[in-house]
Protein backbone atom coordinates (compact mmCIF):
# COMPACT_ATOMS: atom_id res chain seq x y z
CA UNK A 1 0.00 0.00 0.00
CA UNK A 2 2.80 2.32 0.73
CA UNK A 3 4.58 1.70 -2.38
CA UNK A 4 1.12 2.41 -4.08
CA UNK A 5 0.92 5.86 -2.36
CA UNK A 6 4.70 6.66 -3.05
CA UNK A 7 4.12 5.99 -6.88
CA UNK A 8 0.94 8.05 -6.86
CA UNK A 9 3.04 11.01 -5.42
CA UNK A 10 5.79 10.95 -7.78
CA UNK A 11 3.11 10.44 -10.25
CA UNK A 12 1.63 13.98 -9.08
CA UNK A 13 4.84 15.32 -8.99
CA UNK A 14 5.69 14.43 -12.92
CA UNK A 15 2.32 15.69 -14.15
CA UNK A 16 2.49 18.85 -11.86
CA UNK A 17 6.19 19.30 -12.97
CA UNK A 18 5.31 19.25 -17.22
CA UNK A 19 2.05 21.17 -16.48
CA UNK A 20 3.58 23.59 -14.89
CA UNK A 21 6.89 23.95 -17.03
CA UNK A 22 4.80 24.51 -20.15
CA UNK A 23 3.32 27.99 -19.18
CA UNK A 24 6.69 29.11 -17.33
CA UNK A 25 8.74 28.50 -20.70
CA UNK A 26 5.87 30.85 -22.72
CA UNK A 27 5.97 33.48 -19.82
CA UNK A 28 9.88 33.69 -20.03
CA UNK A 29 10.11 33.90 -23.26
CA UNK A 30 8.30 36.79 -23.57
CA UNK A 31 9.77 38.86 -20.78
CA UNK A 32 12.72 37.99 -22.49
CA UNK A 33 11.76 39.13 -25.86
CA UNK A 34 10.61 41.91 -24.26
CA UNK A 35 13.79 42.96 -22.34
CA UNK A 36 15.77 42.60 -26.28
CA UNK A 37 12.73 45.17 -27.14
CA UNK A 38 14.93 48.36 -28.06
CA UNK A 39 12.20 50.80 -27.86
CA UNK A 40 11.60 49.36 -24.03
CA UNK A 41 13.69 52.61 -22.82
CA UNK A 42 11.65 52.91 -19.25
CA UNK A 43 14.38 52.06 -16.59
CA UNK A 44 11.46 50.92 -13.72
CA UNK A 45 9.89 48.84 -16.48
CA UNK A 46 13.05 47.00 -17.26
CA UNK A 47 13.85 46.40 -14.31
CA UNK A 48 10.22 44.92 -13.25
CA UNK A 49 10.84 43.06 -15.93
CA UNK A 50 14.56 42.02 -14.74
CA UNK A 51 12.44 40.80 -11.47
CA UNK A 52 10.50 38.73 -13.07
CA UNK A 53 12.24 36.97 -15.13
CA UNK A 54 14.76 36.16 -12.32
CA UNK A 55 11.23 34.80 -10.35
CA UNK A 56 10.81 33.06 -13.37
CA UNK A 57 13.93 31.31 -13.67
CA UNK A 58 13.99 30.46 -10.10
CA UNK A 59 10.94 28.21 -10.64
CA UNK A 60 12.24 26.91 -13.26
CA UNK A 61 15.08 25.70 -10.69
CA UNK A 62 12.70 24.56 -8.54
CA UNK A 63 10.65 22.55 -11.21
CA UNK A 64 13.78 20.67 -12.50
CA UNK A 65 14.92 19.64 -8.62
CA UNK A 66 11.06 18.62 -8.79
CA UNK A 67 12.35 16.23 -11.67
CA UNK A 68 15.27 15.02 -9.75
CA UNK A 69 13.01 13.58 -6.70
CA UNK A 70 10.57 12.24 -9.24
CA UNK A 71 13.38 10.15 -10.57
CA UNK A 72 12.85 6.08 -9.96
Amino acid sequence: MEDDRLRSAVDLVRRIRHDANNPLTAALGHVQLLLENPTLQDPEAREDLRVVERELLRLGDILKQLGEVSKP
